[in-house]
């Protein structure tokens, strides 16, 4: 049995009673949002791998355009060489609010669309340890803090009818369906003999199939011993589905970072940053579905042959959680140079960042089972085990380079005009280790990232207006172009394709030492179409078992402060 990287992954049968079946002559890949969430995929390093604006007030609200500028906070995650800016020494703290709503068209609403979080965007200290104003090395400046470069939470959730009378179209696929295929097309069978260990009816081994198990032991699927043949189970052939999801993404990377910056003349800047990255990332994936079977008259489940099913599914709620935590280490070396007053050129390239990452996966179903035959009604929650990649077993991948250039200028001190080009390799990402006993290699991600990613650019431009010398307006924009080769392929999860944002922001002077700054991001993420299940044959080139089309965008929000103390 095979998954491809992208579109599907390899892995072995673990311990799973098997029994020699017939091979199913059309076999199906498998995917969707509620597929493939047992091991890391393609999007999910991806995903880890995408920076976002973070920093000081002040950077944000000129739309992190500071490749060439300096004496900010920010420098250490961005170019270090600004750090070589600071005549004086620096302490800053800045607080994040963060606010996500999430829109899906043509759905109904089920649980909560939104995500609010209060945190840290940014706090540290810049020393300027070193001054010789008529030396060539005119000052020397060590920074230490820590920069959030990335934020994962958000929260989409949904409900939309598959109705089984219809006028036009198949009869509304069940997840169910794909459960009942992909034990048939590999020969899982349970053992009889087994029916009192308390781990069930199939063993809980290859984490693969626990959702599938799952749906065996709550009566979505079951196969009859006579002819092995695996099949819907207590959901009637006359069903209608309601089917219902609620994605939930809680997380960041924040990125530790020791640095310093050299002032040369007032004319060269150079800097270096080491960073240690913290990573924590936990996905909840709820799918659910709920059946009506309005063409009866009773409301009862029928076979395919319009016989009563003994019993019948209400509903069935299955749900998946994974955990990512882990770090990673990179390093930053930049340059920035005045060759006329007012103008700056600014360049910083990112190493890639390495990873080390440990996952869990866990899954569970609630469901309500109804009897059609005078006996007792079942609802319960089945749980697995917990899935560990850890230690040895270890996830570890490199994430894309980052190659930036900056110019700046300043007019007097009434304004300042910024812009920066960006450009990260996301085909570069490269898979360093996978968890023993995976049937896949890290080749195989190579393979995969060259051919389905490219590199992505990204466009930054800010200004700064000072209509009196203690108090500042700022603006800014930002555009994130794409790091999939073709966007039609995406629909395993949504990814983010393109990303446009807005910032705007003010700051004022309390005193000769302390500076007070505000800013406001406007994100607006665009996000590739994606299916919740889908079976596809690859030989007839078609969906079978297809759950549709769905189209979710993100718009986040984020205001920021920044209190800022030079001595």
């Amino acid at each position: 049995m095979k998954r491809t990287i992208i579109l599907a992954a390899a892995i072995c049968l673990g311990s799973l009673s098997l029994r020699a079946q017939t091979v199913d002559p059309a076999p199906l890949r498998f995917g969707g949002l509620t597929y493939n969430r047992d091991l890391m995929m393609a999007w999910d390093f991806s995903d880890l791998s995408r920076p976002q604006l973070f920093g000081t007030a002040r950077a944000t609200g000129m739309g992190g355009a500071f490749v060439s500028l300096g004496a900010d906070m920010t420098s250490m995650s961005l170019n270090p060489a600004g750090l070589g800016m600071y005549q004086r020494s620096e302490f800053s703290l800045t607080p994040l609010v963060g606010l996500s709503r999430a829109e899906t068209p043509g759905t109904d609403a089920w649980s909560s669309n939104s995500k609010n979080r209060f945190t840290l965007a940014n706090i540290g200290a810049a020393i300027n340890v070193y001054q010789n104003a008529s030396g060539a090395l005119t000052s020397i400046t060590i920074g230490f803090g820590m920069n959030r470069v990335a934020d994962f939470n958000t929260r989409y959730s949904y409900s939309s009818e598959a109705r089984y009378d219809a006028p036009a179209g198949p009869r509304p696929a069940s997840i169910a369906d794909l459960f009942a295929r992909q034990f048939q097309q590999n020969g899982v069978f349970p053992d009889r003999k087994s029916e009192s260990d308390p781990n069930g009816t199939l063993a809980f081994r290859n984490p693969y199939y626990w959702p599938a198990v799952l749906g065996y032991k709550s009566a979505m699927v079951y196969v009859d011993p006579a002819t092995g043949q695996w099949s819907r189970d207590a959901i009637g052939a006359n069903a209608s589905i309601l089917r219902s999801v609620d994605v939930v993404n809680t997380g960041s990377i924040n990125e530790f970072d020791l640095a310093f910056g050299a002032n040369i003349n007032n004319i060269v800047y150079v800097g270096a940053t080491l960073g240690i990255q913290s990573v924590y990332k936990r996905s909840e994936v709820v799918y659910g579905e709920d059946y009506g079977y309005f063409d009866h008259p009773g409301g009862l489940a029928c076979g395919s042959d319009g016989a009563l099913r003994p019993a019948q599914l209400e509903y069935a709620d299955l749900w998946q959680q994974t955990t990512v935590e882990g770090s990673g280490v990179n390093f930053k070396l930049g340059v920035i140079v005045r060759p006329v007053a007012g103008l700056r050129l600014g360049m910083a390239f990112h190493t890639p960042t390495f990873y080390s990452l440990n996952r869990t996966y866990r899954t569970g179903l609630d469901y309500l089972l109804l009897s059609n035959q005078g006996g007792s009604d079942t609802e319960g929650r089945i749980e697995s085990p917990d899935q560990y990649d850890e230690g040895s077993n270890a996830w570890e991948f490199v994430s894309p380079s980052r190659l930036m250039f900056g110019a700046s200028y300043t007019f007097g001190k009434a304004a300042i005009l910024s812009v920066d080009y960006e450009r990260d390799w996301y085909n570069g990402i490269r898979v360093k280790n996978v968890p023993a006993g995976a049937d896949f290699s890290p080749a195989d991600y190579k393979a995969d990232f060259k051919s389905n990613f490219c590199a992505s650019n990204v466009l930054r431009a800010g200004l700064e207006v000072r209509p009196l010398p203690i108090f500042a307006l700022r603006a800014g924009v930002g555009y994130t172009s794409s790091m999939l080769r073709d966007e039609s392929l995406a629909y395993e999860v949504p990814q983010t394709t393109e990303s446009h944002y807005f910032t705007a922001g003010a700051g004022v002077n309390l005193s000769r030492s302390v500076t007070l700054d505000f800013a406001y991001q406007y994100l607006s993420e665009k996000q590739s179409q994606y299916r919740l299940f889908y079976g596809y044959d690859e030989a007839a080139g078609r969906f079978e078992y297809d759950s549709g089309l769905f189209d979710t965008s993100l718009k986040r929000h984020f205001v920021t402060m920044t209190f800022g103390v030079r001595f």
